[in-house]
């Protein structure tokens, strides 16, 4: 049985800042959020030194409204932003120029070197994080290299549950199966 608060429609905007997060900036981006009745989820990353935040707000008006404010770097809706560390610290230069050269994958929106890992940010409505992985993974194997990797920014739960689906080969998985989805959603 499902209730009307079971479906809602919102905006997503991804804020990011790179280094030290300014808190008088991040109050402001609150403030916007609060009022208008939206939501905020932060991820902040010391190895990287960059905060991510996934704004959920409840029309384009609000997201122009923070947009304005924000002086770091802002995306339209939902993305994914991924370090990447390579073992073998040879093979950084071929990743980022297998994600951020000519030839990358059209939703990879950034590709940056960042205290030895591969910062790779996507959209993933325009390239399936398999896409992305597998490219990875691809050239560290040229390096005989393993990886490990870090989720930088928060995603809403029905991204989540889609990269999970993907990942696991497991399409069942969906934001309504998702018991933490269900718990903060009542």
């Amino acid at each position: 049985m499902r209730t009307a608060n079971d479906v809602v429609n919102v905006v997503y905007l991804t804020l990011r800042a790179d280094g030290d997060l300014d808190e008088r900036q991040r109050a402001g981006v609150e403030e916007i959020v609060i009022r208008t009745g939206g939501s905020a989820l932060w991820r902040v990353n010391a190895t990287t030194r960059r905060a991510y935040a996934l704004l959920e707000l409840p029309d384009a008006r609000a997201r122009d409204d923070i947009r304005g404010m924000w002086h770091g770097t802002a995306y339209d809706g939902p993305i994914i932003a991924l370090a990447v560390f390579p073992a073998a610290p040879q093979a950084l230069p071929a990743v980022l120029e297998s994600l951020g050269g000519r030839g990358r994958p059209s939703g990879v929106v950034g590709a940056e070197r960042c205290d030895g890992a591969a910062v790779i940010e996507w959209d993933p409505e325009a390239t399936q994080s398999r896409v992305v992985t597998a490219l990875v993974d691809l050239e560290l194997r040229r390096f005989g290299s393993a990886r490990t990797s870090e989720l930088l920014t928060p995603l809403p739960p029905a991204l989540a549950a889609k990269v999970a689906a993907d990942g696991l080969a497991a399409p069942q998985i969906s934001p309504e199966r998702i018991l933490e989805v269900r718990i903060d959603g009542a």
